[in-house]
């Protein structure tokens, strides 16, 4: 075992959040990751230029089996309100359970299995996809056995070529369907910017445009409806304009579920687990931090009489920068603390991507500093540098 994680709860609010270990129910699921390497569906499009005879290889997709080691870390860098991820998971463990259930009839329920994720740009949708294919697959591992993520490229559904996209569409879609044949195989298929080939088709004909991204929109349709059979396959799809997506489609969504841009607080919390990990990393030095030259800091000398054993245990140095709840009780009568700086600095970024949020401190980090050691007090100034810099640009 190489380590183990209190990963979530499940049920109603508690007081205080702390959960009693003899009132809850452990539910325990052991895993291991896969480091296979990538493998991807593709087509061969033949090329129509008469000078040229050769085929070009064009990836339609990615294959990931999960879990798998790339995606690790993705589910802890999501910071939202309202425990937003935790509520989709629950949601979707529920969903896939419910459905797989033997003897149920599935033409009874309209449960198509899918699910949109809209929001601004940078909002963290595409990573809250990958993130919930990697939870899933540990969590309804006792359902099934093995997990695959399929990514779409949708830029490759669309060709100049007339009638083509509907047909790339079907072979894609098709290709899914052979992967989930095995029935304790889960397939996550997620598609960003769904919009791309799920356009609406009224304001298509109104613009006058080519009928072929109507026709692509009625494949993917028709493409959905016939995955309705298949109970152990999942799409999760993502938008920045769901009100460029065709009414049918969203007709067919299960969840629709909007992803805001980071409120204060969680921007609080984004700042604090980057500048946290460069504490880490050693690339901020504490010894600065605390006004003391690293010289000045004498290494611990252990008893020659009574060695330590070693231990399989590491235990984890604090946090430098305090969560938000510590930084509002105990840092409150503070202003110049680490909490408190952050603090300041992250109600000015209200309406930021959490894209760029997370760009921000290695940013400032990079432009603002002359090398050499860095206490938390200056990174947290070339922080403040940088979003000044990024204020200017808006």
């Amino acid at each position: 075992i190489e380590r183990a994680t209190a990963a979530d709860y499940t049920g109603p609010p508690v007081p205080g959040g702390i959960c009693r270990v003899h009132e809850t129910g452990l539910d325990v699921q052991t895993y291991s990751l896969k480091t296979t390497g990538r493998k991807s569906t593709s087509r061969r499009k033949s090329n129509h230029n008469d000078a040229e005879d050769g085929q070009t290889a064009v990836n339609q997709a990615r294959i990931l089996p999960l879990p798998n080691t790339e995606l690790v870390g993705e589910w802890d860098s999501l910071i939202y309100e309202d425990a937003l991820p935790s509520k989709l998971l629950r949601c979707l463990v529920r969903m896939l359970g419910v459905m797989k259930q033997p003897g149920l009839n599935l033409s009874t329920f309209n449960w198509n299995r899918l699910c949109l994720l809209h929001g601004p740009p940078g909002s963290g949708k595409s990573t809250l996809c990958r993130a919930l294919a990697q939870k899933l697959s540990i969590r309804l591992s006792k359902i099934f056995s093995s997990a695959l993520l399929v990514e779409v490229n949708t830029n490759t559904m669309l060709s100049k070529y007339f009638g083509e996209s509907g047909k790339l569409i079907s072979q894609l879609f098709d290709s899914v369907v052979e992967l989930a044949r095995p029935p304790f195989t889960l397939v996550v298929v997620v598609i960003d910017e769904i919009e791309t080939i799920a356009g609406s088709r009224q304001k298509s004909t109104d613009g006058d445009e080519c009928s072929d991204g109507l026709r692509a929109t009625n494949q993917l349709l028709t493409a959905l409806d016939k995955l309705r059979l298949s109970p152990n396959i999942l799409v999760l799809c993502t938008s920045n304009l769901i009100g460029a997506i065709d009414p049918a489609f969203l007709d067919r969504v299960d969840i629709k579920q909007l992803i805001p841009s980071p409120s204060p607080e969680a921007i609080y919390n984004i700042f604090r687990s980057c500048l946290n990990e460069l504490v880490r990393a050693s690339l901020i030095d504490m010894a600065a931090t605390d006004s003391a030259p690293r010289s000045a800091v004498a290494p611990e000398t252990p008893r020659a009489s009574s060695p330590q054993p070693s231990s399989p245990w590491t235990i984890l140095e604090p946090v430098t920068v305090p969560t938000f709840e510590d930084m509002t009780f105990l840092d409150a009568d503070s202003p110049d603390s680490p909490g408190r700086l952050v603090w300041a600095l992250a109600q000015k970024c209200e309406g930021f991507s959490g894209r760029t949020l997370r760009r921000l401190p290695i940013l400032g980090l990079a432009m603002h500093t002359w090398g050499g050691d860095c206490s938390l007090i200056d990174a947290i100034a070339a922080l403040a540098a940088a979003i000044e810099q990024e204020l200017k640009t808006k």
